[in-house]
């Protein structure tokens, strides 16, 4: 099977864009920031694009080491993240109505890859955790 993730450096600049978009993004939301005109325009636009790409480079690069346990955790991971992103949205679909769900579909733009990230290395530290625990032959 071929590997289509990115280069393992594509990661770090994913960070780099996604956390800066990220809390530019909250300031946005909470109103602690206003622009005025074609500003908020750009800005709005520069956030969802910087959401958008910084997961997209942190989710599908490459680990250090990426080998047939990586890939298999990554899918279970995955599977997983889907799974959870679901229920979340069907649960707030079902409690939240108005304008807090239109709110609340802002917030699910970064859901699905903030799930992945999180759970994908939650599951990497138990295997290296597991794999630092076993004794050597």
């Amino acid at each position: 099977m071929k590997n289509l993730l990115f280069p393992h450096c594509f990661q770090t600049i994913g960070w780099i864009i996604f956390v800066p978009s990220l809390i530019m993004g909250a300031l946005i939301y909470f109103d602690m920031t206003s622009f005025s005109g074609i500003y908020d325009i750009i800005v709005n636009d520069l956030v969802i694009i910087g959401i958008a790409l910084g997961s997209l480079f942190i989710v599908c690069s490459k680990e250090h080491i990426e080998d047939e346990m990586t890939r298999s955790i990554r899918l279970s991971s995955l599977l997983n993240s889907i799974y959870a992103y679901v229920v979340l949205l069907i649960a707030f679909t079902i409690a939240i109505n108005g304008i807090g769900f239109l709110m609340f579909s802002i917030f699910n733009l970064a859901l699905l890859p903030i799930i992945f990230v999180c759970n994908f290395r939650l599951e990497m530290h138990r295997y290296d955790k597991m794999c630092d625990n076993e004794e050597p032959d």
